[in-house]
């Protein structure tokens, strides 16, 4: 039994070293590395040494400073892909709809814009439905200017289906106008959608980031016109962003640092 306590507390002293490490991009020296943890020098030392022969940090020659290796990164990202986004969304998305009233959706990314895969609505109230399955239409939804408000604008005029159709009176129908869109949904934290696909429906949507800080979904919550004006659809906009900030902690995600930075065009 002593051999396996020691064993135990030769782990966590282990994963509290490597914690350490990986919370410093910059890299971090024995000394540091020994405060932070509150663990001896000496056995900080020798800790480093092991993770290093085992490939999960690496230290720079010139400052003798360890860093993070690929290796955790791989690790990582082998993790959440493995995480059920429907599964961490679910509970938070029920909570929404039932404090609210209204249908929440889960959308998420892919290669071709997006896809629908979740909803809650509440029975015995009319709310708007969501086709699971179904890819939302980029330029004319709060769910498609969520999902790529943070990505290249190279990436997003390759998606867009140039002349912008136009649904209704609000839809935007040009390109540096759907750019601007975009910017505005980075600087505010979420998209809205004013009719602009359909005349009696107004929405709202916050994307959902990766531990890298890349959008891989968004939350949206919509509803008729006739019952949401527009000072409503600024408070659903707070409440999905909300919304989206709790799924991508509990995904292990994070915001980018540059939130409000302009659309790349490289």
């Amino acid at each position: 039994m002593a051999m396996n306590i020691s064993k135990a507390g030769a782990l966590i002293s282990g994963l509290e070293v490597l914690e350490v490490v990986c919370s410093d991009p910059a890299g971090l020296g024995v000394s540091e590395v020994a405060r932070l943890s509150k663990l001896d020098k000496g056995n900080v030392h020798r800790i480093l040494r092991s993770l290093e022969g085992r490939g999960y940090i690496e230290q720079d020659k010139k400052s003798k400073k360890y860093k993070a290796s690929s290796h955790v990164l791989s690790l990582a990202r082998s993790v959440l892909r493995g995480l059920d986004i429907i599964g961490i969304a679910r509970p938070i998305m029920r909570e929404l709809s039932f404090s609210s009233g209204e249908s929440v959706h889960l959308a998420q990314r892919t290669r071709y814009g997006g896809v629908y895969v979740a909803q809650e609505r509440q029975r015995g109230r009319i709310t708007i439905e969501t086709e699971i399955g179904a890819s939302p239409i980029i330029h004319a939804t709060a769910t498609g200017k969520a999902l790529l408000c943070y990505e290249d604008w190279q990436i997003v005029e390759n998606l867009l289906m140039v002349p912008l159709v136009s649904f209704t009176e609000t839809t935007i129908t040009t390109v540096p106008q759907f750019k601007e869109e975009l910017k505005l949904v980075r600087e505010q934290g979420f998209a809205i959608d004013n009719q602009e696909l359909t005349s009696d429906v107004r929405c709202a949507a916050a994307p959902i980031f990766d531990f890298t800080g890349a959008v891989i979904a968004c939350v949206g919550m919509s509803g008729p016109s006739s019952r949401i004006d527009i000072e409503r659809l600024s408070v659903m906009g707070q409440l999905v962003s909300d919304a989206a900030n709790q799924i991508t902690k509990k995904a292990g995600g994070h915001y980018p640092v540059m939130s409000s930075a302009p659309l790349q065009t490289t």
